[in-house]
C-alpha cells in the first residue's frame, strides 16, 4: 500500500474536522439550540501500522520542507532528509513496497541532493552521489537531472580551470553534459533553463545547430524574451542565415525598441543583403535617437554605438549613389572617432584607455579614412582622394591600402609619375595574397598609356592568380590584349568580366572597342547602347555610340 496520498487526504480532513463544528455551533447557537459530542464508542481510533509509519515520514518530510524555508535552518533540512534515507533503506533494501513507491523515494533523495548542492552546504560530491541514486531509481525525475546538469557545469570549470580544455576528463563532461541536458528538455521541452544550458554549451563547443535548437525553443516558451531573439540572430550570422537573422533582430526591436545597438546590427544585415533603404532607416533610428535624446549621455557605449550607425548609414548611402549623404555621414564617423581618442588621452590615469584600446581606436580612424577615400574614387573626386589617402599615409607612409588607393587616385589625374611610383611602393611592400589590387593597377595604368604591356599582363596574371573570377582584373587583361593587338583573348577576357560585373559602362565600352575592331559592329552596338541606358548622361558613351552609328 501506498500511503502519503492518504495521509495528505488526512490531514485535510483532520482540519476541516478541528473547524467544521465551530461554524456548526454558530449555525447551533443562533437556533439556540446546544452542540453535543456523542462518543463512538465502538469505533477503533488507532492506525494501522503501514499507516503509522506513512503519517510518521509524511511528517518528517513536513518538518524537512519547512526547515527549508530558512537558510539558517537548511542544515537541520538536510539532517531532516539523512534520518528519512537511512529509515527507508533497511540492509541495502528499499521498503518502498510497503509506504513509498520508488518515485518517492527518488524525491527525497533529490531534495537532498539540491540542499547538499547549496553554497551553504557545499557538498558537491554527496550532492551528485544522491542525484544520480534518485535517477537511478526514477530515470524521469526531470530535477535530480537538473541537479545533476548543474554539477557537471561546476565540476567542467573547475576543471578547465585546472587543465585547459582538450583531455579526455573535459571531453567527457562535455558529452555527458550536453547528454543530460538534452534527456531534461525530452522529458519537459518547456524547461527553460534546460534549454538555456544546453545552448550555452552547444555555442562554447561550436555546435551552432543544437545551440540553435535550444534558442528557437526559448523564444517559444518566453516569445517577449527579447535576448533570446538577439542570441538567436547572432547564432544564424554565425551560419551566414541573414535572412534568419534579420527576423530574430526584428523581433528583438519590437520588444525593446530602445536597443540602439540591435537596430545597427539590423542595419549591416540589410546592407548585406542588398536592402539600401532598410538599411538607412534602421541607421536612421539610432541618430534619430541620439538627436532627440532618447539615449542618455551616461549610457554606456554610447558613442561607439552613434559611429557605427554613422558609418552605416554612410555606406548605405554611397550603395544608394549618394555623394553627399555618404560623404556627410563618413566625415561624421572620422570627426567622433577622433573625438574619442582625444578624451582617452586626455582622460585621468583611471580612466585612460588601454595600449590595446588606443591601437584599436587608431586602426578605425584608419579604417573610416580608406572607406571616405574610397567613395571619393567612385565618384570621381580624385583629389579629395588624393587628401585623405595622404592623412593615412602621414601616419604610416608603408600602409599598402592606402599607397594603392593614392595611385589609382592619381591616375584618375592623370599623373602617371606619382601613380606608377606609389603604385610599385605598394607592390614592393605587399604580396600576392595580401592584396592584388596593386597588380591590377599598375597592370591597368600601363595599359591605358600603352607602355609595357608584356610587364602589364604579368600583374594583372598575378593578381588574377588570387582572384580568377574579379571582372575588374578581367577587364585590365582585356584592355592590354586589345592594345596588343591579340583581339580573341580581348574579347574572351572582357565576356568573362562582364559576366562578373554585368551592367558596368567601362568594361561595355572596352567590350565595343575590341568588337569593332574585329568587325563585329552589331555586337558592339549592342554593348555600346546597353551601357548608354546604364547610364543615359554619359557624353562620352554617347558620342561613341553616335560614331558607331553614324559610320554604318
Amino acid at each position: 500500500m501506498k500511503y502519503l496520498g492518504m495521509i495528505a487526504i488526512f490531514i485535510f480532513i483532520t482540519v476541516n474536522f478541528v473547524f467544521v463544528p465551530g461554524l456548526h455551533a454558530q449555525t447551533d447557537v443562533l437556533a439556540d439550540e446546544t452542540p453535543e459530542l456523542v462518543p463512538l464508542t465502538d469505533a477503533d481510533p488507532a492506525l494501522n501500522p503501514d499507516m503509522a509509519r506513512a503519517a510518521d515520514i509524511y511528517t518528517k518530510l513536513m518538518w524537512a520542507a519547512y526547515c527549508r524555508t530558512g537558510e539558517h535552518n537548511i542544515r537541520e533540512s538536510k539532517a531532516a532528509y539523512d534520518v528519512l534515507i537511512e529509515e527507508l533503506v533497511l540492509d541495502g533494501e528499499s521498503i518502498e513496497d510497503k509506504v513509498l513507491s520508488i518515485q518517492g523515494i527518488s524525491f527525497i533523495y533529490t531534495e537532498r541532493a539540491a540542499l547538499r548542492f547549496l553554497p551553504r552546504l557545499q557538498d558537491i560530491n554527496g550532492a551528485e552521489e544522491d542525484a544520480r541514486k534518485a535517477i537511478q531509481l526514477n530515470p524521469k525525475n526531470v530535477e535530480a537531472k537538473w541537479i545533476l546538469a548543474k554539477i557537471l557545469k561546476e565540476r567542467y570549470i573547475s576543471s578547465m580551470e585546472r587543465n585547459g580544455r582538450g583531455n579526455q576528463k573535459i571531453k567527457a563532461l562535455e558529452e555527458e553534459m550536453l547528454s543530460v541536458g538534452q534527456q531534461i528538455v525530452e522529458l519537459d521541452p518547456d524547461h527553460g533553463e534546460a534549454h538555456y544550458y544546453i545552448g550555452g554549451i552547444a555555442r562554447y563547443l561550436g555546435k551552432i545547430e543544437l545551440a540553435i535548437t535550444s534558442y528557437k525553443a526559448l523564444t517559444r516558451i518566453l516569445p517577449f524574451k527579447a535576448e533570446y531573439h538577439w542570441e538567436l540572430g547572432d547564432l544564424y550570422e554565425t551560419q551566414n542565415s541573414l535572412g534568419a537573422a534579420l527576423q530574430s533582430y526584428e523581433r528583438v526591436v519590437t520588444i525593446r525598441p530602445e536597443e540602439m545597438g540591435v537596430w545597427n546590427r539590423l542595419g549591416q544585415l540589410y546592407l548585406q543583403t542588398g536592402d539600401d533603404s532598410a538599411a538607412v532607416r534602421s541607421f536612421q533610428t539610432v541618430l534619430e535617437a541620439f538627436e532627440s535624446g532618447a539615449v542618455p549621455r551616461s549610457s554606456r557605449n554610447r558613442s561607439l554605438t552613434e559611429i557605427d550607425a554613422h558609418s552605416g548609414i554612410g555606406l548605405a548611402y554611397e550603395s544608394q549613389g549618394n555623394f553627399e549623404k555618404a560623404e556627410h555621414h563618413i566625415i561624421s564617423t572620422i570627426a567622433l572617432l577622433e573625438k574619442r581618442a582625444l578624451s582617452m588621452r586626455s582622460g585621468t590615469r583611471t580612466s585612460r584607455a588601454t595600449s590595446t584600446d588606443r591601437v584599436k581606436l587608431a586602426v578605425r580612424i584608419r579604417d573610416a579614412r580608406y572607406t571616405l577615400a574610397q567613395i571619393y574614387i567612385r565618384f570621381n573626386e580624385a583629389q579629395k582622394a588624393v587628401d585623405t589617402f595622404e592623412k593615412i599615409l602621414d601616419v604610416d607612409d608603408k600602409d599598402v591600402p592606402a599607397l594603392t588607393g593614392i595611385g589609382i587616385a592619381y591616375q584618375m589625374l592623370d599623373d602617371v609619375t606619382r601613380a606608377e611610383n606609389h603604385l610599385r611602393k605598394a607592390i614592393e611592400l605587399s604580396s600576392q595574397k595580401e592584396l592584388p589590387d596593386a597588380y591590377n593597377a599598375l597592370g591597368y595604368l600601363y595599359a591605358e598609356q600603352g607602355i609595357r604591356l608584356d610587364e602589364a599582363a604579368a600583374l594583372i596574371h598575378r593578381a588574377l592568380k588570387s582572384t580568377p573570377t574579379s571582372g575588374a582584373y578581367l577587364d585590365s587583361l582585356g584592355l592590354v590584349y586589345f592594345k596588343q593587338g591579340k583581339l580573341d583573348a580581348a574579347i574572351e577576357n572582357l565576356e568573362r568580366a562582364n559576366h562578373y560585373l554585368p551592367d558596368t559602362p567601362e568594361i561595355l565600352l572596352h567590350l565595343a572597342d575590341a568588337y569593332l575592331e574585329k568587325g563585329l559592329k552589331e555586337k558592339a552596338l549592342q554593348a555600346l547602347e546597353h551601357a548608354v541606358r546604364i547610364e543615359p548622361d554619359n557624353a562620352e558613351l554617347r558620342q561613341k555610340l553616335d560614331t558607331v552609328k553614324f559610320g554604318e
